[in-house]
């Protein structure tokens, strides 16, 4: 069963109950009248009514042909009767392939009363496309076909990804990915970088297995590098080669001036047209409009190829004066849009991207985007940008996207690190919107961060932030992060999420990664840190490839591609990033770290409580305590600590530890081959030593008694030790998808314990 938030707004209204439906019209009885219908469907009329859900019998009358029409049909209702009866919108299956957004405003609002729902009609499986068929293929070399776009409405498109039923094709590239080893196999890398001259972005030398073909068209190409220690991904225009010598020049510097590429930095080469070279491959020669396809294996002659040509499809805008009120999206599917990677990047490289997501909302109250299906986007999922309260993002599947499957963000820079000086966090959250209690909830998040390597899938970014939660979704197979906080302001509720397979691309990452954010003190909605609670997260990777120094924070990394990247390298489970404050973690299981399963390393961590948790085979250290030594009043208490590495440590930690730590015990360490228990960074690194600083007074070394522990079974026999020591099962049952959902409002008052 999935937790319940705040059951006394679940109280039921009685269907005899007399409530008005807006403020122009008499009260009506709830569930008296039925709900107004309208339909769409592909092979609807715009000039018909829109009563019906197929043609009549004349072909005189019958569903619409447009969602817009649809919506317009409401506002004249409105206009003429007011909202007296819900309102819904059916829409029939096939694809819809929209040349602008659906926009909805304050005017489409419906009532608690009186919702306005799009719907899937019945079992059907509607698409919303923001893509264009394109036709006219003939043969170019071998399998390959060739099409002119000249004269369409996507001539002039720069678009970097082509879709054939219904899949993401290759863009053509060098190196080529070797298809039994996806992750560590079609780089180059560079060697060193070359002087600049005439003030140009300076090129660099590459090596790589097999050397490129002749390129006629090099300035035509990108380069897809992770530059600096590979916290971001970037593609940069090529303007030439010289493959005699091994040497690119590039058009501009890396996005983020301070991430410059570098010696030993990953990247590939996209869209050259002489490495097309492979069944499904694609490239566009901007310059003549025409676009190159291998064909995929067992193709029928007739030949259905989608571009993208819009990035968003549907936008719920409101006002501060007139939000957009109990609006319902259900049972769609979104596809197909248009990439705003990187033209349209933050100047924050934390931020999810400006724009680009499938289903937007701005000033949004109540309203809903449910059980629908997201895939082979360009950008996000769902964005909820700025001002939003108690909306739902419920029951979806979000997949092969190109960013974030679900973003709440600002437009502001940096956040602050004077988390210590109350009048500078108050000017910083002054400028940031407010987010209330929003739920994202029972999701299905897999495969994001297609284009847009860095960020969370679910990501959170330059928000006042009111009861927001994250709950009950399944995450895995994610570039980076699984839940991103940055740069905000207030409590987040992280709770009942099952993660796994996290930070495959990129270095220095988290499943659950909180940065730069703070509780207001004295402020009644932003006075609260974060409750990440009851969550299961596992296997996170990292990758990192630079040959400068970096900092020995690298235990327990490993070598892939000859030695040329690192992975897994540079993760933690929960990883709190300058100064964390005033946050609960309770009751997780984190399996399968490099540096930890929580994590303060860096800043002045205040007051927060690390309890009840079990960590699980870190390959460096099973937690981290490197906080700085201004930090104080942090717990860690009552935590199961198990693991097999000979050469781990149990944890790292500094000298500051006394004053830092206000308790470190009772918890329940299980070094199972045999090892003693060593600390990173104090004394002789020995327990003994760590004891001296006054912690684990209580604590005891002794065997878990899991059910099933090789088999990934954390649930504890009735004999466990951990008992004793005030240690409270976690029912894994109540965490990752659920069955039933509730409509109740998010936010939690429960106490962790």
């Amino acid at each position: 069963m999935r937790i319940i938030f705040n059951l006394w707004r679940l109280a039921a209204v009685a269907t005899v109950l007399v409530l008005p439906c807006d403020n122009k019209e008499a009260a009506w009885a709830v569930g008296s009248a039925p709900p107004i219908e309208f339909y769409v469907a592909v092979d609807g009329n715009d000039a018909w009514s829109g009563k019906l859900p197929a043609a009549d019998a004349t072909g005189t009358d019958g569903p619409f042909a447009t969602l817009a029409c649809a919506r317009d049909a409401i506002r004249r209702l409105k206009a003429d009767s007011g909202l007296q009866q819900p309102v819904t919108i059916f829409i029939r299956k096939g694809t819809y392939y929209l040349a602008e957004p659906l926009l909805l405003t304050g005017d489409d609002s419906g009532t608690r009363q009186c919702p306005i729902t799009y719907k899937a009609y019945r079992n059907e499986k509607p698409v919303l496309s923001g893509g264009k068929i394109v036709a006219g293929w003939k043969p170019y070399k071998g399998r390959i076909m060739q099409c002119s776009l000249a004269g369409t409405k996507v001539d002039k498109l720069k678009f970097r990804q082509l879709f054939f039923d219904g899949r993401r094709q290759t863009r053509a590239r060098w190196p080529n990915l070797d298809p039994k080893d996806p992750r560590y196999s079609g780089w180059a890398f560079i060697g060193k970088k070359l002087p600049k001259q005439d003030k140009k972005p300076a090129g660099f030398s590459f090596s790589a297995d097999t050397p490129p073909r002749d390129w006629a068209k090099p300035h035509q190409a990108e380069v897809n590098v992770f530059p600096w220690v590979c916290w971001v991904n970037d593609l940069i225009p090529l303007e030439q080669i010289d493959q005699a010598k091994q040497t690119m020049a590039l058009t501009r510097n890396s996005r983020f001036a301070w991430m410059p590429v570098e010696a030993g930095n990953r990247f590939f080469v996209e869209n050259v047209l002489e490495e097309l070279d492979r069944p499904g491959e694609w490239c566009l020669d901007t310059e003549t409009a025409t676009l190159y396809f291998w064909l995929p294996k067992d193709t029928a002659k007739d030949i259905t190829v989608t571009v993208p040509r819009i990035d968003t499809l549907i936008v719920l805008r409101g006002t501060a004066e007139s939000p957009v009120r109990n609006v319902t999206i259900s049972g769609l599917t979104f596809t197909e849009t248009l990439s705003t990677f990187p033209e349209h990047l933050h100047s924050n490289f934390h931020a999810p991207l400006l724009h680009g997501a499938a289903v937007r909302l701005e000033h949004c109250e109540n309203c809903g985007i449910e059980n629908s299906y997201f895939h082979n986007l360009g950008g996000d999922g769902v964005r909820l940008q700025g001002a939003n309260s108690r909306n739902r993002i419920v029951g979806n599947e979000i997949a092969h996207i190109g960013g974030a499957a679900v973003s709440l963000a600002g437009k502001t820079d940096f956040n602050t690190n004077a988390w210590n000086n109350a009048a500078v966090l108050r000017e910083h959250s002054a400028r940031y919107p407010k987010l209330i209690r929003n739920l994202i909830s029972n999701n299905h998040i897999h495969h994001c961060g297609v284009l847009k390597k860095s960020g969370g899938a679910v990501h959170l970014n330059g928000i006042n932030s009111v009861e927001n939660v994250v709950s009950h979704n399944l995450i895995h197979d994610t570039p980076d992060k699984g839940v991103n906080m940055q740069d905000g302001f207030g409590r987040v509720i992280i709770e009942y999420n099952e993660m796994y397979n996290l930070g495959y691309e990129i270095s220095d990452t988290g499943g659950i990664m909180v940065n730069r954010w703070y509780p207001l003190e004295g402020d009644p909605e932003l006075a609260r840190g974060h409750l990440i609670r009851f969550n299961i997260i596992r296997n996170l990777i990292g990758c990192g490839a630079y040959l400068r120094p970096y900092k020995q924070k690298g235990e327990g990394a490993g070598l892939k591609a000859g030695g040329k990247i690192h992975s897994p390298y540079y993760t933690w489970g929960i990883y709190f990033d300058n100064s964390g404050m005033d946050n609960i973690i309770y009751g997780n299981i984190i399996v399968s770290t490099v540096l930890g399963a929580v994590s303060m390393p860096v800043g002045e961590p205040q007051n927060n409580l690390v309890e009840n948790n079990i960590f699980i085979n870190s390959s460096g250290n099973q937690f981290d305590l490197r906080m700085g030594a201004e930090a104080r009043g942090n717990r860690v208490l009552r935590n199961i600590v198990y693991y097999t590495d000979p050469k781990a440590m149990l944890l790292a930690a500094r000298p500051s530890a006394k004053q830092s730590l206000a308790q470190c015990d009772y918890n329940l360490y299980w070094p199972a081959a045999g090892q003693k228990l060593r600390i990173r960074g104090i004394g002789d690194g020995s327990f003994a030593a760590w004891m001296k600083l006054g912690f684990e007074k209580h604590s005891m070394i002794a065997a878990p008694l899991f059910v099933d522990v090789k088999g990934g079974d954390y649930r504890l026999r009735a004999n466990s030790p951990a008992f004793k020591l005030g240690f409270k099962p976690i029912d894994v049952q109540k965490i990752g998808l659920q069955e039933n959902t509730s409509t109740a409002s998010p936010g939690s008052d429960q106490d962790p314990r």
